[in-house]
């Protein structure tokens, strides 16, 4: 179980750590203002073009590290909304906060969330958080309670800053679909684009290494941007991690991904694959996207229900697929 980190010190160390790791991606100062009309303030917000997220940060004494987001890029001198906020208590514990920094027994930080949503919008809250969020979970110690929170991202990882801009699209989506009426389950596999919000699971099902799953949907956009590279159309569903299709909309290859390699890993994204192409005509390629390769024992077994693997590894803060371009003429290929 995670364990929040309370104490006023250790916070602002994270809080820091917090900051540059955003900052290292966010070069350019774009000044702003922030609010709405008759509340709103002149700041200059940090942007990253490669993140395609802005941030501003600000300690509220006696209160909180206000971390306010928005998603792309603000024109100077313009009005802006925040999309998302990431605050944490300055020290102690506070559930009307939804970031808090937490621990595991290893001693790696985190960055967890309550799904405290604001917005000032009907319906955009907690109830909408939990029934629409899909992403990595966790349960955290909350002063002797068990909470279950969605895991954002680790402080070490190299990864964390796209972690965090990975929460803040999928939060955007989120109150976007919302505000549009519009049902998750009611977006066509068709368009084949990659919905940010149907990446990652509702719930947390299983123990896993916490953190593990936040890479998750980095691989989904690092494996998309390879096939498009490629010629292909790329997507997601809600069901089906990332579908390839060719020019003409036929679906060539399915992938489920998994960031671990568990037997109880490699079990559920198999048979994810298998439920999943039942409904597909033309016989797509199975792809099962993994970190490291299985036991070779596993691996026939893999091959006997014509599913293959692609291993993923990692180049700094990029997936990197080795093995994709063996597979792109047999994708290319099916007919």
């Amino acid at each position: 179980m995670l364990k929040t980190i309370t104490d006023e010190a250790a916070t602002k160390r994270c809080q820091g750590r917090f900051v540059r790791g955003l900052r290292m991606f966010a070069p350019e100062r774009i000044p702003v203002r922030l609010g709405h009309p008759g509340a709103s303030e002149r700041i200059k917000v940090f942007w990253s073009e490669r993140l395609g997220i802005w941030f501003f940060s600000r300690k509220i004494a006696g209160s909180r590290y206000w971390n306010g987001f928005g998603t792309g890029r603000p024109e100077a001198g313009a009005s802006v909304a925040v999309a998302c906020e990431i605050n944490f208590p300055i020290s102690g514990y506070d559930r009307r906060i939804g970031g808090v920094f937490v621990r595991d027994r290893a001693g790696r930080l985190f960055v967890v969330h309550r799904g405290r949503l604001g917005g000032g919008r009907k319906g955009i809250g907690k109830s909408l958080f939990d029934m629409s969020y899909r992403g990595a979970w966790e349960v955290m110690d909350d002063e002797g309670e068990e909470t279950p929170v969605a895991i954002i991202g680790t402080l070490q990882s190299p990864r964390f800053a796209r972690h965090i801009a990975a929460f803040v699209h999928k939060i955007d989506r989120i109150k976007d679909v919302a505000a549009a009426g519009s049902a998750q389950t009611q977006l066509a596999f068709g368009e084949f684009s990659i919905h940010e919000e149907l990446i990652g699971t509702r719930y947390r099902d299983q123990e896993r290494t916490p953190g593990a799953e936040c890479d998750h949907g980095l691989v989904v956009h690092d494996l998309a941007a390879r096939l498009k590279e490629a010629g292909f159309k790329a997507g997601n569903d809600g069901s089906r991690d990332l579908a390839a299709a060719d020019r003409s909309g036929r679906i060539r290859a399915v992938f489920q991904i998994r960031t671990e390699t568990t037997l109880a890993d490699i079990h559920a994204g198999a048979t994810q694959l298998l439920l999943n192409s039942l409904s597909l005509p033309d016989n797509p390629l199975l792809l099962l996207v993994l970190p490291r390769s299985p036991e070779p024992s596993l691996m026939e077994k893999l091959k006997r229900l014509n599913i293959d693997t692609l291993i993923y590894a990692w180049e700094e803060d990029r997936a990197l697929f080795p093995g994709l371009a063996g597979l792109l003429p047999g994708i290319a290929k099916l007919s």
